[in-house]
């Protein structure tokens, strides 16, 4: 037998380090789970010296490595799409038409969905409002064609163009213990101005398709409204429910609650033990001075004034007024929507950073009498990039991740 080198050994070490989290039961997986994803990919050569190790290496050395420094790293900043692109290379056929391997008919375990591979895909699912037929002929479950509803971060879109029905999310965790691992999608549709979601467990159907095995949960968004799923430590998958569902920045803070499910368990609140990386209040300001040679500087904040630290920050933004250029970003108008003009690194609670523009009016001739009265204006909001990671994301205070800058005709005298 080939004997390992130092480095395959370190590697061993760390997997049994991690691996001895696992044995106790904390509520949230964020962490845990984001590290153990990072280490599938161990080849051959760490398998044999992982095996080395179970006999020369006695238990309680490794669940003493298990304090190390490490332990308090925060999870692993994974994309749907990254995720999901790696994962479905793995699995898929290369023949089409061709059954995928390994969700042909007789298999023992659950074959299980990637976010990719839900998007296209036909659902029987339950129903997103129970006993409302206007809503739920707005909602399609019989069966729904599943639409991408991940919003795209670089273009700046919030909302999701397809559907009506979206996959927002797909997690991977065990719902019982010493149970098989099974996939928890998080489905969404607007039969009016707010999102309906429910939380299903979707497996292989053995034909090449898809099916829903267990129904967890839908939300009602009038009371109590699911809003994000993730995977529990060791057993069971998390829910945010929110008290009533946003409907934007003007309707004050939205409280929530974090609830664990297992397999055949009734709902558990959880809120106070769960690992809250990403549920946090972001605010924003912007302020704007005269550089003195017809040109201006306006001056983003953005700051962390949660309890816990931040996902990336995406900056939508727009102006008002074709009289208003702004340097260092492409701009769209107001009447055209909002754009992503930047991403900004993930903050600390308490932190701030701050993003400068330079802002070139057109003289005050050429302004209308609206635009004299008021101004030339920017306007935006900062979020969070929902949906992006295993963890939770959410701003429990909207009121405040707006913006506005301006350049009055009376500043220009």
């Amino acid at each position: 037998m080939s004997t390992p080198d130092e480095t395959q050994f370190e590697e061993a070490f760390a997997e049994f380090a991690h691996a001895a989290e696992l044995m106790v039961d904390p509520v949230d997986s964020a962490v845990i789970h984001g590290r153990v994803r990072r280490r599938r990919t161990t080849k051959g050569a760490m398998a044999a010296a992982l095996a080395a190790l179970i006999v020369a290496v006695p238990a309680a050395w490794w669940l003493q490595e298990s304090k190390g420094d490490e332990v308090d790293l925060p999870p692993a900043d994974e994309t749907t799409a990254e995720t999901t692109e790696e994962e479905t290379a793995s699995t898929g056929s290369d023949q089409p038409g061709e059954v995928p391997e390994g969700q042909e008919s007789g298999g023992d375990e659950p074959v299980l969905p990637t976010f990719a591979d839900l998007v296209g895909a036909e659902l029987e699912l339950p129903q997103f409002l129970p006993g409302s037929g206007e809503f739920n002929d707005a909602c399609p479950v019989g069966p729904a064609v599943l639409a991408d509803g991940t919003p795209d971060w670089e273009s700046g879109e919030w909302s999701m163009p397809d559907g009506p029905v979206w996959v927002l999310k797909v997690v991977h965790t065990a719902l019982e213990e010493g149970g098989p691992v099974q996939a928890v999608a998080l489905l969404g549709c607007r039969p009016g101005e707010g999102l309906v979601r429910q939380a299903v467990v979707v497996a292989g159907d053995g034909d090449g398709g898809w099916e829903v095995t267990d129904e967890i949960l839908v939300g009602d968004p009038d009371g109590f409204a699911l809003y994000d799923i993730a995977p529990a430590a060791t057993t069971g998958v998390l829910l945010m429910v929110l008290d009533h569902e946003p409907t934007g920045g003007g309707d004050g803070p939205v409280g929530y609650e974090i609830h664990r499910y297992r397999t055949g368990q009734d709902l558990e609140v959880v809120t106070d033990s769960a690992y809250l990386w990403g549920v946090t209040d972001i605010a924003a300001s912007m302020e704007t001075a005269d550089n003195g040679d017809g040109t201006w500087t306006a001056t983003l904040t953005v700051t962390n004034a949660g309890d816990h630290e931040s996902h990336r920050l995406q900056v939508a933004a727009c102006r008002d007024s074709e009289l208003l250029d702004v340097e260092e970003v492409t701009m769209p108008l107001c009447s055209e929507d909002y754009a992503g003009v930047d991403l900004l690194d993930p903050l600390e609670p308490g932190e701030s950073v701050t993003v400068e523009w330079t802002l070139t009016p057109a003289p005050v001739e050429e302004w209308s009498e609206d635009q004299n009265a008021a101004g030339l204006y920017l306007n935006g909001s900062v979020r969070q990039m929902v949906y992006s990671v295993d963890g939770f994301v959410y701003d429990y205070d909207p009121t405040n991740s707006g913006f506005a800058g301006s350049v009055t005709a009376e500043d220009m005298a």
